[in-house]
């Protein structure tokens, strides 16, 4: 039955999608699991899941490969082993024995049995002994290795014999002086090593195997995951690579990604202006003397100016004065702030949060991951803001420095050779106080107007990190995948995608993509749910019509062929369009809102068939555009 509801589906979508998936063998949706329990032991990390090694560290590299965490302190009472199938995996990062020993081994041992993953970095959680070693090398056969019960401690002597350069030594390098290990054997032939020691030479050549990923999980020793922070404690770093490893030690190989940081085949931005300094007076020449605020100079020389970009104001009723003239006038900045068409009062809440990568902390273990629990016990998700510019203003410490010079370099950082997050700048009105503040702003503002960004309000990235979360993905095919339930988001990705790209033709809700580096970007269209999305590496499918490579603004409803193209767009600043498979030598452009036409212009493809035109109107409202070849036009 399943199946012939599959088949009505695509029929009523695309019959191509009918073909690929009677290909794959008419395959049942598949849904491909992206849920991680998460184990830590809240006596060795006191504080809850935002304290914890996995939260800190790896969460946003788990985000990165589409995965959503889900935390337990093993303290409490555990899931039902078979309750543990719904997850993909079973994820620890242990610095010892765990509060009951016997009783999580038990549990692991019952979950090893089931179909899961088991992904253990650092400790095991136990200490190794006689009477369990067996129970231990049960939960390591799902990586293909085998504890021996021995450590080598201390380590003089011994040398590295094998090192994946692609699992190992991602951030730092192994010390002179390693420390100390467990004696682990390799028993599973298909087993990855990361990284293999020999004993020295009094254990006659013995070897040890610290880092591996098997068919269901991986592992890496503790000391040999991760190079942990010494004083100051923001100074860790990665030894093995957390992609490379997790993408395997989870066969997550092709999934499509459901991804937060790019829409409409373009990196995103957005703004997020706090109220902290709002009515203190400013200090910049120009302004102290008529007695301007703060905020009235972020208005001017930040608001104004860069009507193009959005900015959502995060203004708690709290932040006036209680009453007189300064209340008066603090509420009349505020008001005449959010009559800019480009300006939004917050409708959502985002955490603060450490999200920096430049040369002050050099690692991606200090980018935030998408949210942070809070409430009672963590029970709810709030949206972590981005890119933290670190700009901390203190009233009662008069300083110019300021941390939105390193923000350039984290921006850069978190772009290349990965796109790890958006565009986000976030900033205090306090910045209107001091002018190397004010000037440091206004660089980065400028910065990202001129930058090939998509701009979006801060609310509406929460809600694309809601998408995030609710979005469902099922495999249909081969190389098929049908995905819903996806809200705001509109982008999924595909890593390692050098030779693929979404058969156009074939898929369903599809309205273009872009290849980034190794990535491809597939964006899709919010009005078509579920959205099939199909990849072919042979390109014999032709497109059929204009497909999206990338836009400044966000584009929906999208309907057309080989020579027509009609959609909704909405957006700050110019419209810039770039649109892939024009087949005719000139097209005309059309842009209505309301049924009121309010741009024509006409447009020719370059010689790759590539059409590329800028709207020069406002559409924070949304417009209506018509492509139509000129052909069709003159009729």
């Amino acid at each position: 039955m399943r199946r012939f509801l599959l088949i009505m589906v695509c029929l009523s979508a695309a019959c191509g999608v009918c073909r690929e998936v009677a290909a794959a063998g008419a395959q049942e949706p598949s849904l491909v699991k992206r849920e991680i329990l998460a184990l830590y032991d809240g006596a060795q990390e006191a504080g809850g899941a935002n304290f914890t090694r996995i939260h800190r560290f790896a969460e946003l590299v788990l985000n990165h490969e589409g995965f959503i965490l889900e935390f337990r302190d093993i303290r409490d009472k555990l899931p039902d082993p078979a309750e543990v199938e719904r997850y993909r995996a079973v994820l620890t990062w242990f610095a010892g024995s765990v509060s009951d020993p016997d009783g999580y081994l038990a549990w692991a041992g019952q979950v090893s049995q089931r179909d899961v993953r088991y992904v253990i970095l650092g400790d095991i959680g136990v200490a190794v002994e006689a009477d369990n070693i067996a129970a231990v090398n049960q939960l390591l056969a799902l990586v293909g290795l085998r504890h021996t019960g021995a450590l080598v401690a201390p380590t003089p002597g011994t040398h590295v014999v094998k090192r994946d350069p692609d699992l190992v030594e991602f951030e730092c390098r192994l010390d002179p002086v390693l420390p100390d290990y467990p004696v682990i054997d390799t028993t599973g032939a298909g087993t990855r090593i990361g990284l293999t020691l020999e004993l020295p030479e009094h254990e006659r050549g013995r070897k040890t195997t610290l880092v591996a990923v098997g068919s269901r999980g991986g592992y890496a020793a503790l000391n040999y995951e991760f190079c942990h922070p010494q004083p100051p404690l923001y100074q860790g770093r990665w030894l093995i690579n957390p992609f490379q490893f997790f993408r395997a030690a989870l066969g997550a190989e092709g999934i499509p990604i459901p991804d937060t940081t790019t829409v409409s085949g373009r990196r995103m931005y957005f703004g997020l202006l706090g109220a902290e300094g709002w009515s203190r007076p400013s200090k910049i020449e120009g302004f102290r003397d008529n007695g301007a605020t703060a905020s009235e100079v972020v208005l001017r020389e930040l608001i104004r100016p860069f009507d193009n970009l959005p900015t959502t104001i995060d203004l708690p009723e709290d932040i006036f004065p209680k009453s007189g003239r300064s209340a008066i006038e603090a509420r009349q900045v505020a008001q005449d702030m959010l009559t800019n068409p480009n300006v939004q009062r917050a409708a959502r809440h985002f955490q603060a949060s450490r999200s920096r990568f430049d040369a002050e902390y050099p690692s991606i273990s200090n980018l935030s991951p998408l949210t942070s629990l809070v409430g009672d016990l963590g029970a709810r998700r709030t949206t972590n803001i981005a890119l933290n510019a670190g700009a901390i203003y203190d009233n009662a410490q008069a300083t110019e420095e300021n941390g939105f010079a390193a923000l350039e370099r984290t921006a850069a950082n978190t772009d290349a050779p990965r796109r790890l997050k958006p565009f986000n700048l976030n900033y205090q009105a306090g910045v209107g106080e001091r002018p190397a503040l004010l000037q440091s702003v206004r660089h980065l503002l400028q910065l990202a107007s001129a930058a090939p960004l998509a701009n979006v309000s801060a609310d509406r990235y929460a809600a694309i990190v809601d998408g995030f979360f609710d979005a469902r993905i099922e495999r249909v095919g081969n190389r098929s995948w049908q995905i819903r339930n996806r809200g705001a988001l509109q982008t999924v990705r595909f890593d390692d995608a050098d030779g693929s790209d979404a058969a156009l033709a074939l898929s369903r809700g599809v309205i273009g993509q872009r290849h980034v580096g190794h990535a491809l970007y597939v964006a899709l269209d919010e009005v078509v749910d579920p959205a099939i999305v199909v990849l072919d590496s042979s390109k014999r499918t032709p497109i059929g019509r204009l497909a999206l490579e990338e836009s400044r603004w966000l584009v929906r409803n999208v309907a057309g062929s080989e020579c027509a193209l009609r959609f909704d767009a909405q957006g700050y600043g110019e419209g810039e369009f770039s649109w892939s498979g024009a087949s005719s030598s000139r097209y005309s452009i059309t842009v209505t809102q309301s049924a009121h036409e309010l741009w024509r212009e006409n447009a020719e493809p370059d010689a790759e068939g590539r059409l590329r035109f800028t709207v020069p109107v406002a559409a924070i409202a949304p417009v209506t555009i018509e492509v139509t070849c000129f052909h069709s036009a003159a009729q």
